[in-house]
């Protein structure tokens, strides 16, 4: 019951704060029809470059995490921290269900995007996806997403250590975007970049996302992208929770 209680408060407070939900619907879609507009002036605008573009505004907004500046600004350095470490529940867990409210809110919200441009547009959208793989999207989705969020909380513990990460944070935004196929797709890099991709965990929670939701990759892709991710995430898990074994002995109830 605890857990069903718990997401019902960051309901409530999804829903008393829904502007800010849409907002960050409004960024990374207005970015990505500026990247679409951009190729229809170079004389590339297809229907499948408008479909990733499209769907990689969805993957974003259900798979990008965004608790790093709340737990470094607010739960470290506030002192605020303090009020989780007396509770039932580990602290990583009361992170990743605060964030369960904003991933249902931004699905409705990428429902009615495709909705809309599929009742409009229907030429302009390019979806084969299976059903019968619809499972292994989804799985490839939830993964994404706790790996974003995974790596983004690890991020925020070093505020254990350092006054100010904001800069950092902002430079590992510009590299998770170069590299989960923000600007372009990735066989569109160079061939350094492309193995750079490959081996970082940042496609895994953008860019393969995208392409399994638009059905371009076989079965053996999909379960090939899901070892891969399940080898990140638990990887990311232990950095985490060494990070937080090791920065709450740095933590003082006052703050840094």
């Amino acid at each position: 019951m605890k857990w069903i209680r718990m997401l019902g408060l960051y309901f409530e407070r999804v829903f008393e704060y829904r502007l800010r939900s849409l907002i960050w619907l409004m960024l990374p879609l207005i970015n990505n029809f500026t990247l679409i507009l951009f190729w229809n002036g170079a004389g590339m605008n297809t229907p499948a470059i408008t479909t990733y573009y499209i769907l990689m505004t969805v993957g974003g907004l259900l798979t990008t995490s965004h608790c790093e500046f709340e737990v470094s600004d607010v739960d470290i350095k506030q002192g605020q921290l303090v009020n989780y470490l007396t509770k039932p529940i580990s602290y990583y867990w009361v992170q990743l269900l605060s964030e369960v409210p904003y991933r249902v809110m931004q699905a409705i919200y990428a429902s009615i995007i495709i909705g809309f441009l599929l009742f409009f547009f229907p030429r302009s959208l390019i979806i084969s996806l299976n059903l019968l793989y619809l499972p292994l999207v989804l799985v490839i989705f939830i993964l994404g997403y706790t790996l974003s969020f995974t790596f983004k909380l690890s991020l925020a513990y070093l505020s254990f250590w350092f006054k100010d990460i904001h800069g950092l944070m902002e430079l590992t935004t510009i590299a998770i975007i170069i590299f989960s196929g923000g600007i372009m797709p990735l066989p569109w890099y160079p061939q350094v970049l492309q193995t750079i991709s490959n081996i970082l965990p940042f496609a895994y929670s953008g860019y393969y996302c995208t392409v399994a939701l638009q059905g371009i990759v076989p079965l053996s892709g999909l379960l090939g992208i899901i070892a891969i991710q399940g080898v990140w995430l638990a990887l990311l898990l232990l950095i985490n929770r060494m990070l937080w074994m090791n920065g709450i002995k740095e933590f003082t109830a006052v703050g840094q």
